[in-house]
């Protein structure tokens, strides 16, 4: 079901439906074989779309994660929340996924949860007949659970100084470690602090003052003795790390973090002011390559099987985990991973494929850089590669490696990745001339 308003969403909900906001995890459980009453899919109540600033940084339960990571207000009120959002898994997941939905799905190693818990940040969910008001750390009550009701924003405190770190293990999908640190100092020490560690146990836990009173030049030398006061919960293994892995990274992480809460480092990503809209135009049919196509499919069908029963062979099906990329398509612009979005959720939105990207015959840069640098290799993932690029390099025309490393993360199976960073690199060039 799609709801047009919260209150329909509060009232499926009281029937047993979950919410469906990006549906990057949720999706992928479903593959899996769990099963629900039924969906709700509130991802296009753009009512729940906002940043405001006031004493408070406020974020809307369903402001994407590339917003997150992006708009203006939340990079300078909260720089330590859009780091952590540029390192959540890719350029597509990021235009679909949710801060609200990541809160929601509860995972502990979630990059957002260690550190709205490190900023004392407040959670606001509605039931049907209440609205309730707290802590990220009490609205997480373990893995994949939390408070009953649905979330509609978020409320973060301002704080002088901010820092995080990720680690994630080569080839894992998901982090395994997430720590985050907050603190305001006065002439150079630290008067109050926050630090809160994702990953390493069920669910985060924090240790509010355990820098107080300490100078900032002197943290980063005193991780082992911060490291003894974090409180301990139970131990939580991933796929990827063991625990006890775990624990023997935690003093790196924590010292990249008191190493950038000392420093406060100049912000060096791309910032925006807008805010990404994601309301369809309505109606039972969508667009694909220009072209008008009624959305018949029974809810469960994928758009990437849609799309390909439709004609368009040339999106692929890979990982079917939205890991690999093959599938992506341009959804209104956006780069998307078709395998993770039910056809439905594709009525009344503008869908292309690479054929949409030639105009009068001539190829797009994008298409032409891939050519030329010979990055087109056995074809499979290369449709995916371009599309995502196509949206890349809207946000970073510049494609700076490090903008670049957080955002293609597309699987190559002949691992020719060199030709396809150079093809990148030169589409840029191209589209800039």
């Amino acid at each position: 079901m799609k709801a047009g308003s919260v209150g329909d969403a509060l009232r499926y909900m009281e029937e047993g439906y979950k919410p469906l906001a990006g549906g990057q995890s949720l999706s992928t459980l479903l593959k899996l074989g769990f099963t629900y009453e039924g969906l709700v899919d509130i991802f296009e109540l753009d009512e729940l779309r906002y940043v405001r600033v006031g004493e408070r940084l406020v974020i809307g339960a369903l402001v994407v994660h590339n917003d997150v990571a992006m708009h203006r207000a939340v990079v300078e009120h909260a720089p330590a929340l859009a780091k952590a959002a540029w390192h959540i898994a890719d350029l597509q997941v990021r235009n679909r996924g949710t801060i609200g939905g990541s809160l929601a799905h509860a995972d502990p190693a979630a990059n957002y949860i260690p550190v709205l818990v490190a900023l004392g940040a407040e959670v606001v969910v509605r039931e049907k007949d209440a609205v309730k008001r707290m802590t990220v750390e009490s609205y997480v009550k373990g893995p994949y659970e939390t408070e009953k009701g649905l979330v509609v924003e978020v409320s973060v405190p301002r704080w002088s100084r901010q820092a995080v770190a990720v680690f994630k293990k080569r080839g894992a999908a998901y982090q395994s470690l997430v720590v985050a640190a907050a603190a305001e100092d006065k002439d150079g020490t630290v008067a109050k602090s926050r630090l809160a560690v994702g990953g390493l146990y069920t669910r985060p836990v924090a240790a509010a003052g355990v820098l107080d009173g300490l100078s900032l030049e002197e943290l980063p030398g005193l991780v082992s003795r911060i490291v003894s006061e974090l409180p301990e919960g139970e131990p939580y293994d991933d796929l990827h790390m063991s625990y006890e892995d775990k624990k023997k990274v935690l003093p790196q992480l924590l010292s990249k973090v008191l190493k950038e809460l000392a420093e406060s480092s100049a912000w060096s990503l791309p910032t925006f002011d807008r805010l990404t809209t994601w309301r369809g135009g309505g109606g039972f049919t969508t667009w694909i390559n220009g072209v008008e196509v009624p959305v018949d499919a029974e809810p469960r069908k994928l758009l990437v099987d849609f799309l390909r029963e439709r004609g368009a062979k040339e999106v692929k099906r890979g990982c079917d985990e939205g890991r690999c990329g093959a599938c992506t398509v341009l959804m209104d612009g956006r780069a998307v991973k078709s395998c993770t979005i039910f056809a439905p959720q594709a009525l009344g939105h503008r869908i292309e494929t690479v054929r949409a990207l030639q105009r009068g015959g001539e190829l797009h840069p994008v298409q032409r850089a891939f050519l030329e640098e010979f990055a087109s290799q056995c074809g499979y993932c290369t449709h995916g590669f371009i599309m995502t690029v196509v949206d890349y390099l809207s946000v970073d025309p510049e494609v700076r490696d490090e903008v670049l490393r957080l955002s293609v993360k597309n699987i190559c199976r002949c691992t020719g990745y060199v030709n396809i960073i150079r093809a990148i690199k030169k589409a840029g060039k191209i589209q800039k001339a």
